[in-house]
Order: C-alpha cells, then structure tokens, then sequence
C-alpha cells in the first residue's frame, strides 16, 4: 500500500475511533438512569433490596469504572498510532509543514492528556464516585473543570485530523493533476487536422 493510501487508512481509524469512544463514554453513563428507573423482573427485585440510590450509585461506578480503563488504554494506543501516522506522513508528503504542524499537535495533545488530565480526572472521580450526582461540592466543580479542559483537547484533536483529512485530499488531487502528462502542440494540431479533413 503507498505510504499515502496508508496515512489515510491511520487516520480514519484514529479519528473514528475517538468519536466511537465518546459515544460509549456517554452512553455508559447516560444508561444508568433507565436501568435503575425502567430494570426488567429480576433486576427489579434487586433495586428494591438495595434501594433506587444505592443501586444508581453503583452502576455509576461500575459504568466510570470501566470509562477510566477504556480512555487509559485508548490514550495509551493512540500515542504510538499518532507516531506512526506522522511517520508516514514524513516521508510520503516530503515533511509538509502544515501536515506535520497538524499531525503533531495531535500527538502532543493525546500525551498531554494522557500524562496531565487523565491522572487528575482518575483521582478527582474516584472520589466523587458514591457522592450523589446532585451535590455540589468543591471536589465535583473541580472534577468538571478538568473534564472540561480534556473534552475540549479531544475537540481540537478532531478537528486538526479534519483538517489533516482535507489537507492530504487536496494534496493527492494537486499531485494526481501535475503528475497527468501535458498533451503535445504537434499532436493538438495533427488531432485538429484530422477532424478538419474528416469533417469535409
């Protein structure tokens, strides 16, 4: 496969990926609620032995739990994913600076999130866990200010790798359209003469 054709592959995936693990952060989250309020026979008896809040507060860990190990371990493939793709990009764009400006930003805010956010968020969460969602305390507001600085990397992060997609699509039409050989004068003016001789 032309290094290109791969950097592109790489990136789709990265950029797929990322908004797939949005989806099942939220919908982990966002699920609990329904379960707790809508359980089917035999959940239900169990609600009821533990009581709605007991219950919701344990799915909520259950369901924050397994958002931690799903981000920690997607943040931790993204790194060597992100190297790789700027690798490629290297060589097959001849170190572009405006792709490699974007390819690198990228990588650089999946490290800082990895290494600055994510730790704080971990901790901060985990002790918020079975605090009831509704109490406002100094630990929560700081838990989403953090949370807010790391969604609004990923936002940025999606964004550059739409403007890397759009930037490599541009370049491979721009190349495809220099590399397209130009037609010879002579046999614009001898294709001109037999349609001239053709035509009477």
């Amino acid at each position: 496969m032309h290094p290109r054709r791969l950097a592109a592959f790489l990136l789709g995936v990265w950029l797929s990926c990322s908004v797939f693990m949005g989806w099942v952060a939220t919908n982990n989250l966002t699920s609990v609620p329904d379960i707790v309020h809508y359980p089917g026979a035999r959940m239900e008896a169990e609600v009821k032995q533990l009581g709605a809040q007991r219950t919701e507060l344990l799915l909520r860990f259950h369901a924050a739990e397994l958002n931690r190990f799903y981000f920690r371990w997607w943040e931790r493939l993204q790194v060597p994913l992100g190297i790789a793709l700027s690798a490629l990009l290297l060589f097959s764009t001849n170190g572009n600076r405006l792709i490699m400006t974007l390819a690198t930003g990228m990588v650089a805010m999946v490290i800082a999130q990895h290494l600055v956010l994510s730790p704080q968020i971990l901790e901060m969460g985990r002790s918020l866990d079975f605090i009831p969602p509704g109490e406002i305390t100094k630990e929560r507001t700081a838990f989403r200010t953090y949370h807010g600085y790391y969604s609004t990397l990923e936002v940025l992060k999606l964004g550059m790798g739409l403007a890397l997609a759009v930037r490599l699509m541009y370049s491979s039409k721009e190349r495809a359209r220099r590399s397209r050989p130009a037609r010879k004068p002579a046999e614009s003016s001898v294709a001109g003469s037999a349609g001239y001789v053709s035509s009477t």
